[in-house]
């Protein structure tokens, strides 16, 4: 408040009540066994100042030396800390996760893999680049670079230098980085990976092999070490070394008793941080069995089972428990046992996040998809995903959507990149992707939650990719099919199945298809549409990039809604759209003239919008039409050529 005079109290009224800690010993419930913290709310403080709101309720510990004034252990109580971290007590950590969490601890794949020959580590003994020991135990550095670092990159000019002892010049390094070679010395670590050190900066084959193994190396590291404190690698790691902090715990004595306002919370302290802002960092954590972050205000320690921090007594053998400071926690990978749910969760995440260089989205996923293959047993990662997209779930992935508030811009591609990226692929566009369910389509303007993108059935056969050689290649697209007694749907939707002929892929023998153009056979038809709400929809905001459109049939008088799709704004979509379908889902209200058709299980066709030229064609937007509808528009069967 000192920092805020300006700011009137007057009318500001307090409520004070407690909440549990949770617990860290298993039992009987003894009378005091749940130890408690004070939750002060203030109506109408938070409304006062963006401060105040970002901050949330004061909440308020007892220090850990007065819990035996009310009979408790200190358990989840207050515990003081100093300038610099204590290393004895993450050890302590570490050890309380080695030897009790067992295989719930383990990497990604729950079985035993090595890093391959061509990764290399540094060690901090010797102060080299080396190849990566076999089974070596390493550490993993993630951190945000904060521009260009050529002074201190490995490259083709000092890598065999650097690879001889006493070769890996400390004073060339930022701090980030010499912090945390000092802070693996001080766990008595011998080995850390940095990308920085141990990726040739300038070899592009290196960059591209190293890149394709980061499953791996984050994935078998003995923990991540995360650098959430600072903006750049010029940053100390804080409290690694004396004067790189500020403790930030306030202790006052309210009637004999020690009682601190409580830190941010690991979510809250991360939030905060540029670290998690950053595209490439959500693999690093998201693939790493333990993680230790550096904060402004202090370590914590995650692992799958537990969460600890410098500043509460939360140290516990057990593999599970009830303490606060394990809800919310960062998110681990899979984060689902359905594929498809853990890649559209890692999607949502990444698009969110800033690149440096925008067509680097797919490698900084690479790690992740690698992982998905590997733990979901889909193949060879070459065929199970290109372009970002997960090729064996094709159905489900092609139901991407924009957020509503990023205009539709294609990425710029690197230099060198001979070829477009396609269309139908979420990461040909700048922005955030939504995945979301058919009920999206009932809202009066696009929402930007994401919810189960759901298929009930395929109705493409087979699906065909050029691949980078200009050869088609058959894909392996999991079918799925829910079996519906549809007597309603007269005549019934008919897919058009088959293998395709050879003669039927080429779109012209002059003209090669691009890498990317998915190849399929299904129906087209076209339909008018209209902007739900009219052109000055009173409901949208100056910030919407896409709207919801209805889908209209005009083959009675007036013409019947049918169906609902989201398209761009900009430009302003014309009045006949040509559509293709997708899959079969089930339906939900608001979606149709429910007066005029049916509803019954599995009564719609996930389509996507297209517009065509010279015989291809391209993603313009998706939605949903009644089977009823399109059958009666006398839809056309085509061989689609997909840019």
């Amino acid at each position: 408040m000192e920092d805020f005079p300006h700011v009137d109290l007057s009318e500001i009224e307090c409520g004070v009540h407690t909440i549990p800690n949770g617990a860290l010993r298993r039992g009987p419930y003894p009378p005091l066994r749940f130890g408690r913290r004070l939750h002060i709310t203030g109506d109408g403080l938070w409304q006062t100042h963006p401060v105040f709101s970002a901050a949330g309720p004061l909440i308020i510990h007892l220090m850990q030396e007065d819990a035996f004034k009310f009979g408790r252990p200190v358990d989840l109580h207050g515990r003081r800390m100093s300038n610099t971290v204590d290393i004895g007590l993450v050890k302590k950590w570490i050890k309380l996760c080695q030897e009790n969490h067992g295989d719930k601890c383990r990497n990604v794949w729950r079985m035993d893999r090595n890093l391959p020959e061509f990764v290399r580590v540094v060690d901090v003994v010797s102060m080299a680049v080396i190849p990566a020991p076999s089974g070596c135990r390493y550490v993993a550095l993630s951190y945000v670079w904060g521009g260009n670092g050529a002074e201190y990159w490995t490259t083709k000019d000092n890598i065999v230098k650097r690879s001889m002892p006493g070769g890996l010049n400390v004073a060339t390094l930022p701090d980030t980085i010499t912090d945390s070679i000092s802070f693996v010395r001080q766990l008595s670590e011998r080995y850390i990976w940095i990308d920085a050190l141990c990726i040739t900066q300038d070899d592009s084959r290196d960059k591209v092999s190293q890149l394709h193994a980061m499953d791996l190396v984050y994935g078998l590291s003995y923990f991540t070490l995360i650098a959430a404190g600072g903006k750049t690698a010029r940053d100390p790691l804080p409290g690694c070394r004396p004067r790189t902090r500020t403790p930030q715990i306030h202790i006052e004595v309210v009637q004999g008793l020690h009682l601190f306002v409580a830190l941010p919370t690991q979510e809250k302290a991360l939030a905060q941080s540029a670290w998690i802002t950053r595209c490439w960092t959500y693999q690093e954590s998201a693939l790493s069995c333990r993680r230790i972050y550096f904060t402004e205000q202090q370590v914590y320690f995650e692992c799958r089972c537990q969460v600890f921090c410098e500043v509460i007594v939360a140290e516990s053998k057990a593999a599970l428990s009830s303490s606060f400071l394990r809800y919310p926690r960062g998110e681990y990978f899979p984060s689902s046992t359905d594929s498809f749910e853990s890649y559209k969760s890692a999607v949502e995440r990444c698009t969110r996040c800033n690149l440096t260089v925008e067509s680097d989205i797919v490698d900084a996923l690479t790690g992740v998809t690698n992982a998905l293959v590997a733990a979901f047993g889909l193949g060879d990662p070459a065929r199970a995903f290109q372009y970002g997209m997960m090729l064996t779930e094709l159905h489900r992935t092609l139901l991407w959507q924009h957020d509503p508030h990023t205009p539709r811009t294609r990425r710029s591609l690197a230099e060198g990149c001979h070829s477009s990226w396609p269309s139908w692929a979420w990461a040909t566009w700048r922005g955030a992707v939504i995945y979301m369910s058919r009920g999206v389509y009932g809202q009066t303007r696009v929402a930007n939650y994401s919810s189960e993108a759901s298929v009930d059935e395929t109705l493409i056969d087979a699906w065909y990719i050029v691949d980078h050689s200009g050869g088609i290649v058959l894909l392996d697209v999991r079918r799925v099919s829910r079996v519906y007694w549809i007597e309603e749907e007269q005549p019934p939707y008919s897919s058009p199945g088959g293998i395709l002929d050879p003669t039927e892929m080429p779109l012209d023998i002059h003209r090669p298809l691009k890498p990317g153009t998915l190849i399929f056979r299904t129906t087209s038809s076209h339909f008018n549409i209209t902007r739900r709400g009219g052109e000055s929809n009173e409901e949208s905001s100056p910030t919407d990039q896409y709207g919801l459109f209805n889908i209209l049939s005009t083959m009675h008088f007036p013409p019947t809604w049918v169906g609902t799709v989201i398209l761009p704004l900009d430009p302003v979509p014309p009045t006949s759209i040509e559509f293709i379908v997708l899959s079969r889902c089930d339906s939900v209200d608001g979606l149709y003239d429910q007066e005029s058709l049916q509803r019954y299980r599995g009564c719609l066709l996930h389509v996507m919008a297209v517009s065509e030229f010279d015989g291809l064609m391209e993603r313009v937007g998706l939605g949903v039409i009644h089977i009823v509808a399109w059958v009666a528009s006398t839809p056309e069967e085509k061989v689609v050529f997909l840019r």
